[in-house]
């Protein structure tokens, strides 16, 4: 995370990429070896569509502003997306995997529970009956023991301090210079008194930045699976002074004119907070499905064992949220690196 400033909607980059979907949706099936699953809902490609030349573009009220990788070593030109090595991608790796699973199983239940509906009246219910059972005791394995998504020799996240770990007032004084320096360069005059009280600005800042980490801190120890794809954002690599802009040449002009273009550090900051949004879904759908679960589960053992009183479909309709929002968020990540990861995770599984 970086220090909370306003970004405006217009860099929003939420679905700006791919329609990367359906393929993780693939390989997440393929590392689970479960075979019932069926596709994402509909609605998760919806906000994206295609342009003349193939690439994915916003839709309206999505934008036009997409980080870069840092600039390749040998000074070539080629656009890369952000990214951090493959070790820090493994932890939410493992996590997307967990969810495919418990869609999987899911689903196969709720296939089951039709079946047996619709043959209520013949022999061939009761011969179904069993296989729910078997069903519901996987899921109930997934959903009370799950495995560990981060392990002891996977990093951690990286929180660098902004100051470059000067003490206060020094990094702030030293920061105010910096951004002199930055403003000079760029022909900017701001005048004597707010540069005076930029240092007192920089020093509420670093408190605010403080706070920040305490708390995002403490939200990853209660939780794995935000800690596991906190490991993976908050070592990402970007470009600091180059950015990609999908807008018309036009559109551009007129931005910089009304002085509204954005700068390279807008754009990492909406980016993340896009990754950040999708995150917390994942999160909050994946703890809804657990408690969702355990009342079904409780259900069916107030009721002499009835598996029938398990009541699928919100159960259903939680991990299908948590799987779009899993899909979204991997969907910031180039393909091969997410193909990579996959891989080694389908290894550990073995």
């Amino acid at each position: 995370m970086h220090p909370i400033t306003n970004i405006p909607i217009l860099l929003l980059a939420c679905n700006t990429r791919r329609s990367f979907v359906t393929t993780t949706c693939t390989s997440f099936v393929s590392v689970a070896s479960i075979s019932n699953i069926a596709s994402p809902p509909a609605n998760a490609l919806d906000s994206i569509t295609q342009n003349e030349t193939g690439a994915t573009s916003a839709s309206s009220d999505l934008y036009l502003a997409r980080p870069m990788g840092p600039s390749s070593k040998d000074g070539g030109n080629q656009i890369t997306r952000p990214s951090a090595p493959i070790e820090y991608l493994l932890p939410a790796t493992r996590v997307g995997v967990y969810i495919y699973q418990l869609l999987a199983l899911t689903e196969e239940l709720d296939a089951l529970t039709q079946q047996i509906a619709q043959n209520e009246a013949t022999a061939d219910a009761n011969k179904t009956t069993p296989s729910k059972n078997k069903t519901r005791r996987k899921l109930d394995d997934l959903f009370t023991n799950p495995p560990v998504f981060i392990l002891s020799s996977d990093p951690s996240p990286s929180r660098k301090d902004p100051y470059n770990n000067l003490p206060p007032i020094v990094g702030e004084l030293v920061t105010a210079t910096q951004k002199q320096k930055q403003r000079q360069q760029n022909s900017i005059s701001v005048g004597l008194a707010p540069q005076f009280f930029e240092v007192g600005e920089l020093i509420g800042e670093r408190r605010a930045w403080d706070r920040i980490v305490k708390a995002e801190t403490a939200r990853e120890n209660a939780s794995e699976v935000r800690r596991a794809f906190n490991i993976y954002t908050t070592n990402l690599n970007f470009n600091p002074e180059k950015y990609v802009y999908s807008g018309s040449a036009e559109k551009k002009k007129r931005m910089i004119r009304e002085d509204k273009m954005p700068t390279a550090v807008d754009v990492i900051r909406s980016d993340l907070d896009a990754r950040d949004l999708y995150r917390n879904m994942v999160q909050t759908k994946l703890e809804d499905a657990k408690a969702e679960y355990l009342f079904q589960a409780k259900q069916v053992g107030e009721n002499n064992g009835d598996v029938d009183r398990f009541e699928v479909s919100e159960l259903l309709s939680l991990l299908r949220d948590a799987a779009t929002a899993a899909d979204k968020w991997f969907s910031f990540i180039p393909d091969e690196d997410v193909e990579t990861a996959l891989s080694i995770v389908k290894k550990e599984n073995r």
